[in-house]
Order: structure tokens, then C-alpha cells, then sequence
């Protein structure tokens, strides 16, 4: 198994794992789909935001839902979460899993209530963002829109 394979299949068991604290006891097939996308959202809240205010927390889980719709990333969320190099969290050493309870529940409140409409539209084409601590050479080709807690925000 090649380097690039084993950290597919771990990535895979991590999210199956997270997604297993989160769903209820009697989830029907059809919808562990949705839930596994959801417990993709909720994971990139956790990791990238959860020391952020929820407003904080709902401008990264809504960067995450604009690069879906748009046709410069992956369609599905999970596939936008797991791209390559495009989250700090997704290429380190560190376990993927939540170890933070409390955390990971507000992390999956905000990822449903993100999907909300009312919720959506307030970070409209907003795609991309880093830790005010960097300076990507990126920025330099985006436009900046707002800075949200610790995080600076741009859209292309």
C-alpha cells in the first residue's frame, strides 16, 4: 500500500469514526450519507475553528459550503475537506479524531446550522481564509472581505 493510499484509508476510518459519536442510535442508510457530509463540515469546524466564536466557526463551515458550489473545488464536501494541502488540520500528524466533547457538539450544531439558508447567505462567495498569524503568498489574487476572530477572510 502506497503512502498516498494509507492516508486515503486513514482519512476514510477517521471520518467514520467522528461520524459514529455523532449519529443516533437508529440512522436510517439513505441519510448516513448526509450525515457523513455533515460530519465532514463539522469536522473542519472542530479543527480549523473551535476556538472561534460561533460566528467564527459558521464563516469557516460557510467557506467550506461555497467551495462546494463552486466549480473550482469538489462537489461534495467531504472531497472539498479532504483536498489536498487545503486545510492545516487534514495533512498533519495529528489525530483526526475530536477530543474535545463539548467542542465537537458545538462544531456539529454549527455544520447543520450552517446548511440553513438564512445561515448560508451571510458569507456569500467567501472562499478562501488563513490565520491572521500567516501571510500566504495567495492573498495577493483574492480579495479580502472581512477579518472574523482569528481567521482573515477573501473571496476570489
Amino acid at each position: 500500500m502506497s503512502r498516498q493510499d494509507f492516508r486515503s484509508v486513514a482519512r476514510s476510518v477517521a471520518t467514520v469514526v467522528a461520524m459514529a459519536a455523532a449519529l443516533p442510535a437508529a440512522v436510517p442508510v439513505a441519510a448516513a450519507f448526509d450525515e457523513a457530509e455533515l460530519g465532514c463540515l463539522a469536522l473542519n469546524v472542530y479543527h480549523e475553528a473551535r476556538g472561534e466564536s460561533v460566528r467564527g466557526q459558521r464563516a469557516v463551515a460557510a467557506v467550506t459550503l461555497n467551495r462546494v458550489r463552486s466549480p473550482k473545488f469538489p462537489s461534495s464536501i467531504c472531497a472539498v475537506v479532504w483536498q489536498p494541502r487545503q486545510f492545516s488540520w487534514t495533512h498533519t500528524r495529528r489525530s483526526y479524531f475530536p477530543g474535545d466533547d463539548a467542542a465537537w457538539r458545538k462544531a456539529l450544531e454549527v455544520a447543520r446550522e450552517s446548511l440553513e439558508p438564512e445561515v448560508a447567505g451571510v458569507h456569500e462567495n467567501v472562499l478562501y481564509y488563513h490565520s491572521k498569524r500567516v501571510r500566504p503568498r495567495w492573498t495577493r489574487n483574492v480579495r479580502f472581505v472581512e477579518r472574523v476572530g482569528s481567521h482573515l477572510f477573501y473571496a476570489s
